[in-house]
């Protein structure tokens, strides 16, 4: 490393000047800023700023507006959601079997769907039907860590309850 020292000859500016200038360009600086940000005492007179009185109405308007009561029970309309897993899609039976031999293992009971597709029929494995979305989503978790590639699918039905 470099010697820094300076009476270094690479070094040649004296300590004092050098020290003596850097604080009159500081002082410069904060006496300039001071002189620019100064604030003015007019600019915080809050009486040239006045609004005049807002009035509200909120009050006389809800006491003179009538509201229906909405009865939550009348008419409840949802939706009945199932929710199945499809862990794989294969071109032969025999490959799609070993899968739900697999889906066995783990306890899981799995369906073949075939379908016909344009290249001939496909294979998928069905898993479900789960109740909610977070028991798809624990089988798919457990089906992922087996290495298994699997979807989510879901089928929702209107039902209307009347009282």
């Amino acid at each position: 490393m470099a010697n820094f020292s300076f009476k270094s000859k690479k070094f040649p500016l004296k300590a004092v000047p050098t020290v003596v200038v850097s604080f009159m360009i500081g002082f410069l600086i904060v006496y300039v800023s001071s002189l620019y940000l100064r604030e003015d005492i007019s600019q915080l007179d809050l009486k040239q700023f006045e609004l005049e009185e807002l009035d509200y109405k909120f009050q006389t308007i809800l006491e003179n507006k009538s509201y229906e009561i909405f009865d939550s029970q009348k008419s409840v309309s949802s939706k009945k959601c199932l929710y199945y897993a499809q862990s794989g899609s294969f071109r032969s039976q025999v490959a799609a079997q070993s899968q739900i031999n697999q889906l066995n293992d783990l306890g899981y009971k799995g369906i073949i769907e075939t379908v016909d597709s344009s290249n001939g029929y496909n294979f998928k494995v069905i898993i479900g039907p789960f109740q909610n979305r977070s028991q798809t989503n624990n089988a798919r978790e457990i089906f992922r860590q087996q290495n298994m590639d699997s979807i989510e699918i879901h089928e929702c039905k209107e039902n209307k309850n009347e009282s």
